[in-house]
Formats: structure tokens, sequence, C-alpha cells
């Protein structure tokens, strides 16, 4: 995506309102410069990350992966790990009701009241970043939680069969489908169904014709409704321009207002915004180097390009390919590291994975963390990902109670204090 925008912008073959707000002609050519630099240099921390794991064939690691049949973990029923995460699913379910309940509306109810554009884009912001609930509860149990457990409950219905597992995934998937809606963000929904599609591949190494066209077709739907709604006309024009104009609805989305922060990244910073450093990265860090703390650099660019819409409450960040956010950070050091440290970090958890027990905890992981890594979300979150070290903390504490309840009990049994039968 950031390929293709890059080389309509450097062409000057763009015509879109993002990048109309470059200062400086030389942010085109720059902006350009830095995505091409990493789409080679990518793969590059790829081949470290392979090369240090001494991993000769990722594709026979992912074929022999896929053909696997799934394990369990801690027993064959994995009777105590599935208790402790049926308790962690009630749990995640609430944390999506108090979510709701501090908005005070389930907002995606809202697309279908009439609302204008402008309204909705209000809700999107309160919902988001004016939030006045705890962020930890929502952002991890609900947000993040949520979608890996139903995907370690569809892992066990694939595995038993079992019509309790079925239950819970039913309940996984619709909680998880509600949460992604929660700020009418269009690609959190979107992302999370496309997801099942690696799952289903994971699992049973293939994917059926008919599941990915009805897929398929539901997404572009979701998609034009979205937009349509948020731009306040559903004529048979505005319905058309969506699918065909390059700069424009669906296609300007994907391919120019994708990679547009990464120019106005080389525009701003740092003729217009001082190089952040790590005053982004997160309050933590710096409370521990005595430093003031920043907004991200996709938060400070809308600021910048569009400061009236932050003061009302209708706009949030322009996110981009990780790069701009590396410049904006360290400046040039930022922009050629960052690269090389993306692919390793990416390539090296994928062979772990690959290389790991094909169980529904590590299989919902692998999911996870495919479409979590914020490639088009910034560079902070591979320096410093509070999410995914919760997360990966929480399974392995969840994995690490389940074994030790296992073996209080076994021994407990071995000694009398239990009865066998029982």
């Amino acid at each position: 995506m950031s390929f293709v925008g890059a080389v309509l912008v450097v062409n000057n073959i763009d015509d879109h309102y993002l990048i109309q707000k470059l200062s400086f002609s030389d942010s085109r050519f720059q902006g350009w410069l830095a995505i091409m630099y990493a789409m080679i240099m990518l793969p590059v921390g790829m081949l470290i990350a392979k090369k240090m794991l001494n991993a000769k064939s990722i594709e026979k690691l992912f074929d022999r992966f896929t053909s696997k049949k799934i394990v369990s973990i801690v027993s064959e029923s994995d009777s105590y790990l599935r208790i402790t995460l049926i308790v962690l699913s009630f749990i995640s379910v609430l944390s999506c009701f108090y979510t709701f309940h501090v908005i005070g509306e389930i907002p995606f109810f809202n697309l279908f009241k009439g609302l204008d554009p402008k309204a909705l884009a209000r809700i999107r912001i309160d919902a988001s970043r004016e939030f006045q609930g705890n962020v930890y509860l929502r952002n991890i149990f609900a947000i993040s939680l949520t979608p890996i457990l139903s995907y370690i409950a569809y892992g066990y219905y694939k595995m038993t069969k079992s019509k309790k597992d079925l239950l819970w995934f039913f309940v996984m998937f619709i909680s998880s489908v509600m949460i992604n809606t929660y700020s009418l963000a269009k690609s959190p929904l979107l992302v999370y169904l496309i997801s099942f599609i690696l799952l289903k591949i994971l699992i049973e190494k293939q994917v059926s014709y008919k599941f990915f066209m009805l897929l398929g077709v539901f997404i572009v739907a979701f998609l034009a409704f979205m937009y349509l709604k948020f731009m306040g006309s559903a004529n048979s024009t505005d319905v058309v321009s969506l699918f065909t104009q390059f700069n424009q609805g669906i296609l300007g989305r994907i391919f120019l207002s994708q990679g547009a922060g990464t120019f106005l990244s080389f525009d701003i910073f740092p003729d217009k915004h001082p190089f952040l450093g790590i005053s982004s990265f997160s309050k933590l860090f710096s409370e521990i180097f005595s430093i003031d703390n920043s907004d991200r650099s996709a938060r400070i660019i809308m600021a910048i390009i569009n400061p009236r819409a932050v003061e009302e409450g209708t706009a949030g960040v322009i996110n981009t390919l990780f790069i701009g956010e590396a410049w904006a950070n360290f400046g040039l050091a930022g922009a050629l590291f960052s690269p090389i440290w993306v692919g390793f970090v990416i390539q090296w958890s994928y062979i772990i994975l690959l290389r790991a027990a094909k169980n529904p905890v590590f299989l919902s992981l692998m999911v996870y963390l495919t479409y979590k890594w914020p490639v088009t979300g910034g560079f902070n979150d591979f320096v410093y990902n509070a999410g995914i070290a919760m997360m990966l903390l929480v399974f392995f504490l969840i994995v690490g109670f389940s074994i030790g309840a296992r073996i209080v009990n076994t021994g407990a049994k071995d000694v009398g204090l239990i009865n066998k039968n029982e």
C-alpha cells in the first residue's frame, strides 16, 4: 500500500487532501526514499533473525506447522487450563460491558440514527481518546484479550467438536465484534474478521473459496456503508467514486492516506517540530529518564495540519508506515535502523511460534501478532509495546497456574488427600 502511494506521490500523481498539506517539495522525495528503503531493509532484518535462529526454510516450518493436529497443553482435556480461560473470558465480557457502560451507549448503533458525519466523528473521538473509565481495563481485557480468547475458544472447538466449546466461541466472537466497533473505526472489525482466514489456514491448511468470497463481499459492503455514513451522502455518484477514484474513498484510503503520514513526518520534523526522542514512548519511560512526556508523532502531525478539528474533538491521529514515526523520534538514525529492527522482531516471533506446539493458545498468539504488529501504526510499539507484553505475561501466568494446579491436585490424589474417583 505504501509503495504504490509513494510512487504516485513522488511523481505528483495524487491530488490528495493530506498530501496537499505538505509545505516542502522535498518531502515528497524524502518520503518516497524512506518507503523504498524500508522495503529493502525490512527483509534484511528478517534474514538476520532467520540466521540467528538457524531457520533454514520458513516455508517448511510453516508447512510442518499447518500439517500438525491441534494438541492440548496441560492435560488431555486441559480441564485446569480451560477453567482458567473460561473465568478470564467472563472477565473480558464484563470488561466489554463496562466499556459501553462508561461510554453510555453502543456507538455502532448511532450509524442507524441519521446523525451527520461531524456528530459521528465526535462520537468516535469521545469513545477512543476521551474515554472516562479505566483505560487499562478497556485496552487489555476488553479490546485485546477478548479477540484472543475467541481464537482460543475456536481452537478448542476444532480440537474437541464440543457444543460447550462452540457456545464459548460464539459468546467470545459476538463480544469481539462488538468491542471492535466501540469507536466506530472501520479497520478493527475488518482485521478481526480477516484474521479468521489465517486461523483457518493454520488449523486446516486451507480455506474454502466460499468462506473467502462471503467474507470478501461482507468487507466490501461494510466499507462502503461506513464511508458513506461518514461522508453524509449515499447517492449513486458517491457509491461509484468509492471504488473508482484512486485518490478518494476506499482506494484513496488504501494507497494514499495510509502512507501520507510518512511524507508529513519528513515535512514537519524537525522544521516545524523538534525530534521527539524517547519522550513519546510512554509516561513510564519519561518518568524513568526524567523527561517531559510527549504525544506520539501521529497525534502531533494531526494537531499541526488540522488544529481546529483536534480542538473540536473530531480528529484523532494520522498513522502511517513505522519509518515515519522512527524519523519523527530519532531523525536519520531512526529511519536507517527501524526497518532492520522491525523486520527482525516480526520474523523472530514468527519463527518461535512456528516451532512451538500447535495448541489453541499458541495459535491465538500467532494470529494476534500477525495483525497486531503495528507496521502501519508506529515504530514505538516495536521498542516498547505494553499491550503485547501484558498479553504474553497473562498467558504465561495462565498456563503456569494451570500446570501448578494440576501438579498439586495430582500430588494430593497420590497421597490420598482426594478421592481418586472424584
